[in-house]
C-alpha cells in the first residue's frame, strides 16, 4: 500500500472508519456462523431422528468418506 498522503487529522479519520467497518462487518459474519450453526445443528438432529426411526446406529465423531 502507498505512503497516506494526508494529515495526521485525516489518517485519525481514516482509521476510525475502517474500525468501524471492521466490527460491522465482524457483527454480520458472527450472526451469519450462529445462523449457519443452527441450520447445521437442527439438520444433524434430522439425521440422528432418521437413522433411529431406521435403526442405523449413529455415529459419535466426524463421519468418513467410504474409499
Amino acid at each position: 500500500m502507498p505512503p497516506f498522503r494526508g494529515s495526521d487529522e485525516a489518517v485519525d479519520r481514516e482509521i476510525a472508519t475502517l474500525e468501524r467497518i471492521a466490527r460491522l462487518r465482524l457483527r454480520r459474519y458472527a450472526s451469519e456462523m450462529r445462523e449457519l450453526d443452527r441450520e447445521l445443528t437442527e439438520l444433524r438432529r434430522e439425521r440422528v431422528r432418521r437413522r433411529a426411526a431406521t435403526g442405523v446406529p449413529a455415529t459419535t465423531g466426524g463421519e468418513t468418506a467410504s474409499a
